[in-house]
C-alpha cells in the first residue's frame, strides 16, 4: 500500500515536473518573443533607392496628374504604399539626398548648399548601414552635384559617377535617364546572386528640359512633364530586369525625389530659393516583398523617414536621425496619433544679405520664419496664397516654438564642418546648372533689420540667369544684366564676383582680378573668391598678395586640402620650404590618399636633404599609384644622395 502511494507521489512529482517544465518553455519563450526583433514583416533580400531628382509629387499619376507621365512608377504604386503627403528637408539636390541618405536634417550633416560643401565621415549613411550588414552596395549618379567628391559616395562598394558630355554646356554635368538605366542594368546583372542595395539617381526633370522624342512632342506645352515622362520609361527596363532576374519579389523598391520645382509660383523659376509646397512636397512610395494590393497614406511623412524605416524594415538598429520609422504604415500596424511636425530650410537668400528661411511643416498649418513670418493653412490654401501669420497668433508661438526645439535637438554630428574649397572645373560645372555661387550664411537667428527673402527673389532669378548665360558663354547678355542689377543693388557682393568671372572668361585677367577684390570689399568671408583671386595673383606672380588671399581661405575655413595645396606651391616658389611642407603636410593629414601630395612633399624634403623621409612618401605615392617611373627615378637619386 505504502509502494503504491510512493509510485503516486513519484508520478505526482513527475508530472509536477513536467508542468514546471512546461510553464518554464512557456514563460521562456513569451520573454523571447517579447524581446527578440519583430520578424513579422517581410522578408527583404534586396533594396533599391530610385530617386527622380526635381520631380514634383503632383506630376506623378499616382499623384493625381492626368496626363500619362508616369506609368511604369504607377505600377509600383499600384502594388505599394504611396505617402501623400512628404517633405524634403531643403530644396536642393546635395543637401537633400544627404538627409535622404543620413536620415538627418541640414541642422545635424551641415550641408546647407550644393556648393562649397562635402558630407563630413562623421555623417552614416544608409549604404555603410547596409554594408556593414552583408549587403553589396552600389549607386549611379547623374549629375556631378552628386560628385563622390563631395562625400556623398560614403559606404558603396561602387559609386558610379562617369558622366557622359553634358546636354546644353558642353561640360560633363549630366547623363541622360536612358545612359543611367543602361549602367544599372549591367550592375544588377553583376550582382544578381549577391544581396545588395542600389541606389539609383536620375536627374532629367532639372533645368534645362529637353526630353527626347517622343516625349518632346507629346508634353509640347510642358517639356518639365516630358522629362519625368521621360525618366519614367527609363525606370521600365530596370522595373523588367529586377523581374527577369527574379528579384523584384523578394525587393524593397522606394521611389523617391530630393525637392520639386516652383515652376514661376510665388515668382521662382526653379528650385532652392523658396521652400513653399511646389518645391518641398516629394513622391515617397515603397513596394514590399510579396505586396500587390495598392495602399495610400494621407499622414505627414518626410524624406529623412528612408533610412530608419529600411533599418526598422530589416531589423537593424539606426543610428541617431531626425526621421521616423514608417514601417507601421506598411505593416498595417498600430500609428501612433502624436501630431508630426517637418523640418524644411532654404539658407540661400543669406547670399543676398537677407535673412534665412527656415519651415515647420505640420499636419493642416505651415510655418516660415523670416523677416516677415509666414503662416499657412495647408489644407484649404494648398498653393500659400493667404499669410495667416497675423490672424493665428497662438498657432505662430506653438510653431515658433516647434522649431526652436528642432535646432537645439539637432546638435551637429561631432567633428562636422563640411565647407570645401572646389576647384574651378567642378564650380564650373555646377554653376552650368544654374546654382548661385556664393557662400550661405548658417544664420538660424533673425534679424529684423535684414532684409526680407520675399523682396529680392527677381535678383535671385536675375543672377540664376547670369550663371546660365556664362556657362553657355554669352557673356555679353551677362554682363548687361549685371550691370542693369548694379544700379538697383550696388552693395550686392556677388554682382562683382560675377563680373569678375565674366572678365577671366574673356581672358582679361587684371579687370578680374579688380572686381574680385571689389566683392571681397564688401563680403570679406567668401573663402571661394579668396581662393580663385589667389590663384590668379600667384600666376600673375604676386606671391605675397597670393599667400595672404590663400591664408584667408584657411583662416576662414582650416581644412581646406585644396588651399593647402596650392598655398605650398606658392610658399616653394619663395623659398619658403619648411612652410610649404608644412602645409602640404597638413594637406596629407585631411587626406592621406593624395599620390600627387606625398610627391609635392617628397620633392621638398629632398631640397631639405631629408632623404629618408622624402623616400618614404614617394613609396606611399607609388602605393596609390603604381606606374609612375619619375619617382622611381627620384626614389634612385634619393638614395644615391643618401650614400654620399
Amino acid at each position: 500500500m505504502r509502494q503504491r502511494e510512493n509510485r503516486q507521489v513519484v508520478k505526482g512529482t513527475r508530472w509536477l515536473h513536467v508542468l514546471c517544465g512546461l510553464f518554464l518553455v512557456i514563460i521562456m519563450s513569451i520573454v523571447f518573443f517579447a524581446l527578440r526583433p519583430d520578424f513579422s514583416g517581410p522578408q527583404v533580400r534586396n533594396v533599391v533607392l530610385i530617386s527622380i531628382d526635381t520631380c514634383r509629387a503632383d506630376y506623378l499619376g499616382c499623384y493625381g496628374y492626368p496626363h500619362q507621365t508616369t506609368p511604369n512608377v504607377d505600377k509600383i504604386a499600384a502594388q505599394g504604399v504611396t505617402f501623400k503627403n512628404v517633405i524634403t528637408a531643403v530644396p536642393m539636390t546635395f543637401p537633400a539626398h544627404c538627409s535622404m541618405l543620413t536620415g538627418t536634417i541640414p541642422p545635424y550633416h551641415e550641408v546647407h548648399d550644393n556648393l562649397d560643401y562635402k558630407l563630413d565621415e562623421s555623417n552614416i549613411t544608409l549604404a555603410e548601414i547596409l554594408k556593414e550588414h552583408g549587403f553589396v552596395t552600389g549607386g549611379i549618379i547623374s549629375a556631378s552635384v552628386l560628385d563622390s567628391q563631395f562625400g556623398i559616395n560614403q559606404g558603396f562598394d561602387t559609386y558610379n559617377d562617369r558622366l557622359e558630355q553634358g546636354r546644353t554646356t558642353g561640360l560633363m554635368v549630366e547623363r541622360r535617364a536612358g545612359q543611367t538605366s543602361n549602367a544599372a542594368l549591367a550592375w544588377l546583372a553583376e550582382h544578381k546572386n549577391e544581396r545588395f542595395f542600389l541606389f539609383l539617381h536620375y536627374f532629367d526633370p532639372h533645368v534645362d528640359y529637353t526630353p527626347p522624342e517622343p516625349f518632346a512632342s507629346r508634353f509640347a506645352k510642358n517639356l518639365y512633364a516630358g522629362e519625368i515622362a521621360y525618366t519614367d520609361y527609363c525606370i521600365g527596363p530596370v522595373t523588367k530586369t529586377l523581374k527577369d532576374l527574379g528579384l523584384f519579389d523578394s525587393a524593397l523598391i522606394i521611389i523617391t525625389s530630393d525637392h520639386g520645382e516652383m515652376l514661376g509660383e510665388h515668382g521662382e523659376v526653379t528650385h532652392g530659393y523658396f521652400i513653399y509646397q511646389s518645391a518641398v512636397r516629394v513622391p515617397l512610395i515603397f513596394k514590399l516583398p510579396g505586396q500587390t494590393k495598392a495602399k495610400e497614406v494621407e499622414d505627414l511623412v518626410g524624406l529623412v523617414d528612408i533610412v530608419p524605416t529600411v533599418c526598422s524594415l530589416l531589423n537593424i538598429d539606426a543610428p541617431q536621425v531626425q526621421g521616423q520609422d514608417l514601417s507601421p504604415y506598411l505593416l498595417d500596424k498600430s500609428i501612433s496619433g502624436k501630431e508630426r511636425h517637418i523640418y524644411t530650410e532654404s539658407l540661400i537668400p543669406t547670399k543676398y544679405g537677407a535673412n534665412s528661411l527656415l519651415g515647420v511643416v505640420g499636419e493642416k498649418l505651415k510655418y516660415i520664419q523670416t523677416t516677415r513670418p509666414e503662416l499657412y493653412d495647408l489644407v484649404n490654401d494648398p498653393k500659400e496664397s493667404r499669410n495667416l501669420i497675423n490672424q493665428q497668433p497662438q498657432q505662430v508661438r506653438i510653431l515658433q516654438s516647434r522649431l526652436g526645439e528642432m535646432l537645439q535637438e539637432s546638435v551637429p554630428a561631432p567633428g562636422g564642418g563640411g565647407k570645401i574649397v572646389l576647384d574651378e572645373q567642378a564650380r564650373k560645372r555646377l554653376e552650368s546648372l544654374g546654382y548661385v555661387s556664393g557662400e550661405v550664411a548658417e544664420e538660424f537667428e533673425f534679424d529684423q533689420s535684414k532684409d526680407d527673402p520675399k523682396d529680392l527673389i527677381d535678383l535671385h532669378v536675375s543672377v540664376e540667369k547670369v550663371h546660365l548665360l556664362i556657362a553657355r558663354k554669352n557673356l555679353a547678355e551677362a554682363r548687361k544684366i549685371c550691370q542693369e542689377l548694379l544700379l538697383r543693388h550696388e552693395d550686392y557682393y556677388g554682382l562683382y564676383r560675377h563680373l569678375g568671372r565674366i572678365c577671366f572668361e574673356e581672358g582679361d585677367k587684371q579687370k578680374a582680378q579688380v572686381y574680385m577684390r571689389k566683392s571681397l570689399r564688401l563680403n570679406p568671408d567668401q573663402f571661394g573668391l579668396h581662393f580663385n583671386l589667389g590663384m590668379l595673383l600667384a600666376e600673375a606672380g604676386k606671391y605675397d598678395e597670393a599667400v595672404h588671399h590663400l591664408k584667408e581661405v584657411l583662416r576662414l575655413n582650416p581644412n581646406q586640402i585644396l588651399a593647402h595645396n596650392k598655398l605650398a606651391l606658392v610658399l616653394e616658389t619663395q623659398g619658403e620650404l619648411d612652410l610649404a611642407i608644412y602645409h602640404i603636410s597638413e594637406s596629407l593629414r585631411l587626406k592621406a590618399d593624395q599620390y600627387d601630395a606625398h610627391n609635392q612633399v617628397a620633392r621638398l624634403l629632398y631640397k631639405r636633404g631629408r632623404f629618408d623621409e622624402a623616400v618614404r612618401h614617394w613609396r606611399l605615392s607609388l602605393r596609390i599609384r603604381p606606374n609612375q617611373p619619375e619617382v622611381e627615378r627620384s626614389i634612385a637619386a634619393a638614395l644615391a644622395q643618401k650614400q654620399k
